[in-house]
């Protein structure tokens, strides 16, 4: 396995695209998540996101949730989630999630992401 690609993917050059999204997700558990962009790899996507603490919030169990914590569809069929990855600290982390295949242009995305138990963030977006 390559960097977070399964065996045979190779990676071009540079995104086929890349879509600002800006899109805030709610709230979990004092914790502000944000969608910041889709980026079109063509035989993948990734999903960009951050998580920003608020006053007071209490720590999560983890800066990001895990591969299994995220579900995404596609036009209500599901992607696969390849890999998650991320930094930060407790007050603040970034990251992505390596979708397969990478959404058309149209398509309406479904995400869901679970950061704690019964802390779920969720956001719907059409791809430009």
């Amino acid at each position: 396995m390559g960097p977070h690609l399964p065996d045979g993917i190779v990676p071009p050059p540079h995104p086929v695209a890349v879509r600002p999204l800006a899109l805030d997700a709610g709230e979990v558990v004092g914790h502000r998540i944000t969608l910041l962009a889709l980026e079109d790899w063509g035989a993948w996507a990734d999903l960009r996101f951050a998580r920003v603490a608020g006053p007071g919030a209490p720590p999560l169990p983890r800066r990001i949730p895990l591969a299994d914590d995220w579900e995404v569809t596609a036009d209500g069929t599901p992607l696969e989630v390849l890999d998650v990855a991320g930094r930060g600290d407790r007050a603040f982390s970034n990251g992505e999630v390596r979708l397969r295949p990478a959404p058309a242009p149209g398509t309406e995305v479904r995400v869901r992401a679970r950061f704690a138990p019964g802390a779920v963030a969720e956001a719907v977006f059409r791809v430009a």
